[in-house]
């Protein structure tokens, strides 16, 4: 049921929902705070952790779980426990990042943060303001996803730079594409919760989906500046 339906509709309306894009980017920027300062604790002090393959497995197995089961009780867990997934997420996440710190110097890794977070804003900005519906974009976007991971594939058995260049760029437009797309989708959910105690767990779960926008395309930058620079030399 809508709870705004019977009251000062516009006024109301307007600022839980600006209440609830404040939650949702303050839950995404502090589970992008966990990762990146767990990325840095763990490459200065235990960074043998990230050169046992079999421990980054596990670690990327114990991600793929935590993300499965958060988007299977999104709908009936407290905000507390959504929240409390979403943090060991960003963890986990931030122990295989220690990775980053060990293999590019700390201004490269800035660089490429600052650069994901201008995109990622000026991509954020456009699905929140645009009247255009971009659920259109969702096959495009979901085709561009499939032929990234494809593209990955062949990229074991076929290391040429220009397929690494390739990659990098439709990894960037896909993930910029994902993070207007999402914005989007993140008003609607709100719409779709219209003020109820769903709209908690729907900010948790939107924080989610735009803090792995946000990694991928900052991960994807990173592989690009990792072209260019072996090129260069």
């Amino acid at each position: 049921m809508n709870h705004f339906a019977n009251a000062d509709y516009g006024e109301q309306y307007q600022a839980a929902r600006r209440a609830y894009f404040t939650r949702t980017y303050g839950m995404m920027a502090a589970g992008l705070a966990v990762t990146f300062l767990t990325a840095l604790f763990v490459a200065m002090f235990f960074p043998g952790i990230v050169m046992q393959p079999l421990i980054v497995i596990g670690l990327c197995i114990a991600e793929l779980i935590v993300v499965v089961q958060f988007s299977r009780t999104v709908a009936t867990a407290s905000y507390q426990q959504a929240v409390g997934k979403f943090m060991l997420y960003a963890l986990l996440t931030g122990v295989t990042f220690a990775s980053i710190f060990l293999s590019f110097d700390i201004s490269s890794i800035f660089l490429c943060f600052l650069s994901t977070a201008v995109g990622f804003g000026a991509m954020a900005l456009i699905g929140a303001t645009t009247k255009r519906d971009l659920s259109g974009m969702a096959n495009m976007l979901f085709g561009g996803l499939v032929a990234l991971v494809v593209l990955m594939v062949v990229g074991l058995f076929l290391r040429t730079t220009f397929l690494e260049l390739f990659i990098s760029f439709l990894g960037i437009l896909v993930f910029m594409g994902m993070t207007a797309y999402d914005t989007q989708k993140l008003g609607r959910m709100f719409d779709q919760a219209g003020g109820s105690e769903m709209a908690e767990r729907y900010s948790v779960y939107a924080a989610l989906q735009l803090y792995l926008d946000f990694i991928n395309l900052f991960l994807y930058l990173l592989r690009l500046l990792s072209v260019v620079n072996r090129r260069s030399n």
